[in-house]
């Protein structure tokens, strides 16, 4: 209901992955972990630069194959994800975002109608709304503590002789 008001009430999804290409460019092609690393990272920076120009977006972690507990807590499967979430239906990623996904693929897309129907894509656009509005919030001055927001006041010049620190006032999210 609440999408529907505010005009998201059908949303094209793209989910990515980086092109394997980028990751076999780092100089010893047998460490994975160098792999994971360097996949993180482009998935990371491209969220950033999505996050920066507007776009709504995130990132998740997902498991290929079975997990096998003898690995520990770290699964070798396990893949980084961007998701990037663009209002109304879009067949293609739109012009404006392709310079930050230059160096990842498409792997999956689709169309997301409220309420939807899948839990993985409305999950990752909870995610990704959540970002957007804590974005806002430190835009107007506000401060995260968990899942509190706290609204930052500077102290007032002649406030300053009698208090050294501003004060807060706590928001719930």
């Amino acid at each position: 209901m609440i999408l529907s008001m505010g005009g998201l009430s059908q949303i094209s999804w793209f989910q990515f992955l980086p092109v394997e290409s980028e990751l076999s460019s780092l100089p010893d092609k047998s460490i994975k972990a160098d792999q994971k690393d360097a996949a993180t990272l482009l998935v990371l920076s491209s969220h950033l630069q999505l996050q920066k120009e507007g776009f709504l977006s995130t990132w998740t972690n997902s498991f290929v194959g079975p997990w096998d507990p003898s690995q520990g807590l770290h699964n070798p499967d396990e893949k980084i994800k961007l998701w990037l979430f663009i209002p109304g239906r879009h067949v293609s990623v739109v012009e404006s975002a392709q310079s930050a996904v230059v160096k990842l693929r498409v792997v999956a897309s689709g169309c997301w109608l409220a309420p939807g129907d899948s839990e993985e894509v409305a999950a990752a656009l909870s995610q990704a709304l959540r970002n957007r509005i804590e974005r806002a919030l430190l835009g107007l001055s506000y401060m995260r503590f968990g899942d509190v927001f706290s609204k930052y006041h500077p102290p007032q010049i002649e406030e300053s002789f009698r208090r050294s620190h501003g004060y807060c006032n706590c928001v719930k999210a």
